[in-house]
């Protein structure tokens, strides 16, 4: 029978693509039978059968199956040197990336970490624990996205991580699209075992800056005593470091066409500036009439280059802070008759905090506008000049003041925190030939981000105005408080589920046993998002807010059906009926083969179906605002352009407003409002892979397999872009406001420097209406390829190589504009025609070591055919240099080493970017890319 080497040695370290899938005793089991091991070497032992992730049915541990299954064992986490399960999850080829908690500060859903593979989202994604689903995070991205938050996985007590790569809605039911990652933890633990490790940059001291701790420990033995009960804690700190603190590791290209103003600091300071112009008529002084000037406040004590300044970056810190606990325990007992009971605890406690500068006052002339969805009207707020007779201002007209409320700079920061849990109890056995698994269990999700820095309009207007706030003093934290309040976004996610599911073998057929597994189940789960009376009121400046309430029973019954045809056939099927809440009954079929043409090559593929049903964020009571930032609007960023050339030819405080002007234009934020929508289908898709698996001689083997997915009925709302594009042939679409006095402002300073006119076609967009819909699709396709080797070097050791690549043929959405699917996406910015990683590893004695290639090719800057900004034309308009209107290929080389010291203790050793490769030049960067090389270190100690 071809297959593959699915029991490896403990020096062995690369990552394997296999089907030592889920050692289960049933899917979702939490514990599996014993493997082999070198004292009971599998080919002496009986023919181990065990569920595959994607199966409910036992098969020979050693079989390929029909669909493409990848797996991480504990060693090779070890290795790659992972601190949290996103850490493994970021090694997959497939892995398109999804929501980072580093990058989330200004998400619905702050703080959390999800995966996306296939490019199908995170919700499209299932993520199992022990073969189980596990509670989405409290809150849902952009308001719509649940998903789980893989920070809040255990990390140390995984045993293996296993990777369907392939639909399995018929097996697992809704959001098994683009594959399921199911995470295993070990099946029984005895003794004791404490870890710790710590992570750095080499490059700079404040990056990639964190340490990890766990003690894992367990009593009685299952077969002796019947019974065997363990837990495993472990905490994880990343340290948080500012802007100014890697300001010498940012490349000068980031700075000369990303962020020209990064690193310098601010003339909103405190006391401030005071920078306006006098009365065009001023009969105080006619010789200052019309004439600008930029004064510092009395009292200033960092003045640079005649202004009062502020080091904004000394604060600001896009590296976030991050504490998280998280608990695993579980048991199992042994019960007459043959039967078991076990149990699962599972709980996460997480906090990221983001640090922000103090706020500002600026003058614009503008009004801020945001949404409220209670009155379903936009709300205004225009910061006010200082007053004539206003105590701090010195002037006898209404002044500017660039002022930073720098009082006490610890406040201004958002901390996101959430618990998670999961309790499970269980029983198996086996009766009448059947070998059944029943389960009951509870989970939920809590989450609070809550922020301050932002702007309570009223009581601020009022305490300026009122002379109660005093500037360049330290006021008191009450008004503080009442100026810029706290603000909450939370959510509560809760489930219940009861399943019970049965396999056994119905009678033989030439090439073994035709097996059946039918099973049941159904749960109900809530969703609530919220936010705080202030934010709900649409009291603070800016902020739109989001009001869920839903919840639904979802109730499933399943069969699946393995024939071995012949020794070298084998022909499998499921189907599942699903039905979620109000939405209609969802019947998924899936039908595999699999052909071993020759005792080292067999051909598989698979044909399915498979489903997401709406959740409560898109279907319940859901009144959602939101605010779009950094949108560009082709109605004024040509202009903007212009603006922001004309000004880089001024003075200091001309090049420091250039920034501004190119963002009035390019770089637009406005409100949103999104309603849910009741009469929501569920997204389909249907799915078909092919492939081969080929032994090319002693120890090497290739696999090779196609994918195909086809979704449709996605859920969404149309894009921004698209409906800016569209805005002159659907009226009443975009809702703009006039043309600002700072747009009239910048133009005519812009003259003033260039003598040339600049004039602005239309006002800045104020908000957009929309409304979920079933109203895009989605195609990709693509090959994966895994190619694995090893030899026995005798005395000098083991060696094993593997090399793992995602090749992408076709990534398309849907355009709603024309009514048909995007051009292909595949090579635009950032969507990698190929994903590789490549590793060797060896090993001799107490000693093993490895280096592995991570690499992608180049892609274009523009991310569609709508994306003007970054096409050629648009780089050499913005003044962005031919070469760096592209990505060019990236490539890191990464090192590990281990060293046992004995039986009881473990030495990890781990070196990121061995090379020092630099980032490449990504003027698209949000945030200045840093990479240097990155060490790690880890002890384990064994009582």
């Amino acid at each position: 029978m071809l297959h593959r080497e699915k029991v490896l040695n403990n020096k062995q370290l690369v990552l394997k693509k296999s089907v030592l899938a889920v050692a289960l005793t049933l899917a979702g089991s939490p514990y599996a039978m014993a493997q082999a091991t070198p004292e009971t070497p599998a080919a002496a032992a009986p023919v181990q059968k065990v569920i595959v992730t994607g199966s409910n049915i036992k098969r020979a541990v050693d079989s390929e199956t029909s669909s493409p299954v990848v797996v991480v064992n504990h060693e090779e986490i070890v290795a790659i040197g992972a601190s949290t399960v996103k850490d493994v999850l970021d090694t997959l080829t497939s892995n398109t990336g999804a929501l980072s908690d580093l990058g989330g500060s200004n998400s619905f859903a702050s703080g959390a970490s999800g995966v996306s593979l296939r490019n199908l989202g995170k919700n499209s994604t299932l993520t199992l624990l022990n073969g189980r689903r596990v509670s989405n995070f409290a809150l849902a991205d952009g308001g719509q996205e649940t998903f789980v938050n893989i920070d809040s996985m255990p990390a140390e007590i995984i045993d293996r991580v296993e990777i369907l790569l392939d639909g399995a809605s018929a097996v697992y039911g809704s959001d098994a699209v683009g594959g399921v990652i199911n995470i295993i933890t070990k099946q029984e633990f005895r003794g004791a075992t404490v870890k710790a490790g710590l992570r750095q940059s080499l490059l700079n001291g404040n990056l990639n800056k964190d340490q990890t701790a766990s003690i894992t420990g367990g009593h009685g033995d299952l077969n002796v005593d019947g019974y065997n009960v363990f837990g495993n804690f472990e905490a994880f700190h990343r340290s948080p470091y500012s802007d100014r603190a890697i300001e010498g590791a940012v490349a000068p290209w980031y700075i000369e066409y990303v962020n020209p103003a990064f690193g310098v600091k601010s003339t909103y300071s405190n006391p401030g500036n005071y920078v306006d112009k006098y009365p065009a008529v001023y009969p105080t002084n006619p010789a200052l009439a019309g004439k600008s000037f930029s004064t510092p406040a009395p009292g200033c004590t960092t003045i640079d280059a005649g202004l009062c300044k502020f080091d904004q970056y000394d604060r600001l810190g896009i590296h976030a802070e991050a504490k998280r606990y998280n608990f695993f325990g579980g048991g199992r007992m042994k019960l007459s008759g043959g039967t078991q009971a076990f149990a699962e605890v599972t709980y996460s406690d997480v906090t990221t905090t983001y640090f922000n500068p103090p706020p500002i006052m600026q003058y614009t002339g503008a009004s801020s506008s945001w949404y409220s969805s209670k009155e379903g009207k936009l709300k205004f707020y225009t910061e006010p000049k200082l007053p004539v007779g206003h105590p701090y201002n010195p002037y006898n007209f209404p002044v500017v003041l660039r002022y930073r409320y720098s009082d006490d700079v610890s406040i201004f920061k958002g901390d996101a925190h959430a618990t998670q849990y999961r309790v499970m109890v269980g029983l198996e056995g086996s009766t009448a030939g059947w070998d059944w698994n029943t389960a009951f269990g509870t989970m939920g999700s809590k989450a609070n981000d809550d922020s301050r820095g932002s702007k309570h309009a009223v009581n601020y207007l009022n305490a300026i105005l009122s002379g109660e706030y005093k500037f360049g003093q330290v006021n008191s934290p009450e008004l503080l408080l009442r100026m810029f309040p706290v603000i909450t976004f939370g959510g509560k996610s809760s489930q219940t589920f009861v399943d019970a599911k049965a396999t056994r073998e119905l009678s033989q057929l030439p090439g073994g046993p035709l097996s059946l597994a039918v099973g049941a189940d159904f749960r109900t789960d809530s969703f609530n998002s919220y936010v705080s009376d202030n934010v709900a009121n649409a009291e603070i400046v800016g902020y739109g807010s989001i009001a869920v309430d839903g919840s639904r029973h979802i109730s499933a019954a399943f069969a699946e059906l393995n024939a071995p045809v012949t020794k070298a056939l084998e022909f499998n099927g499921a189907l599942r009926v699903d039905k979620v809440g109000q939405t209609e009954t969802s019947i998924v079929p899936k039908l595999g083969a699999r052909l071993e043409l020759t005792k080292s090559f067999m051909i598989r593929g698979t044909l399915s179906n498979s489903f997401r049903a709406p959740n409560a964020a898109e279907t319940g009571h859901v009144s959602l605002s939101a605010f779009n930032n950094g949108v560009e609007d082709p109605k004024r960023c040509a202009t903007a352009n212009a603006i922001y050339a004309a000004l880089q030819k001024g003075g200091a405080l001309d090049k420091a407003d250039a920034n501004t002007a190119r963002a009035l234009g390019c770089s637009e934020s406005f409100a949103v409002s999104v309603q849910g929508n009741p009469a929501l289908a569920p997204e389909k898709a249907k799915i078909y892979n092919f492939g081969f698996v080929a032994d090319l001689a002693k120890d090497v083997s290739l696999t090779v397999d196609y994918f195909h997915i086809e979704r449709r009925n996605e859920i969404s709302t149309k894009p921004v872009s698209q409906i800016l594009s569209n805005e002159d042939l659907v009226p009443g679409s975009v809702n703009r406001q006039a043309i600002t006095p700072q747009d009239l402002d910048l133009a005519a300073r812009a003259k003033a420097i260039t003598g040339t006119t600049y004039t602005w076609a239309v006002g800045p967009i104020s908000s957009l209406n929309k409304r979920y819909e079933n109203l895009s699709k989605t195609r990709v396709s693509g090959i994966d390829v895994e190619l694995n080797s090893k030899w026995n070097l005798g005395s000098m050791g083991k060696l094993s190589s593997n090399l793992k690549a995602t090749y992408n043929l076709d990534l398309r959405g849907w355009d709603n504009n024309e009514d048909d699917y995007t051009e292909n996406l595949v090579g635009t910015y950032a969507n990698y025609k190929y994903v590789l990683r490549a590793g060797t590893n060896w090993s001799r004695g107490p000693w093993a070591a490895g280096v592995v290639l991570n690499y992608v090719p180049g892609t274009r800057l523009a991310s569609d055919k709508y994306d003007d900004n970054y096409s050629p034309e648009g780089c050499d308009a913005q003044g962005i240099p031919t070469e760096y209107c592209k990505l060019d290929r990236d490539y890191t080389v990464d090192y590990h080493m281990s060293y046992a010291a004995g039986k009881q203790s473990m030495l990890y050793f781990n070196v990121d970017n061995l090379l020092d490769k630099a980032p490449n030049v990504d003027v698209r960067a949000g945030n200045p890319p840093l990479r240097g090389r990155t060490l790690r270190v880890a002890y384990e100690y064994k009582f």
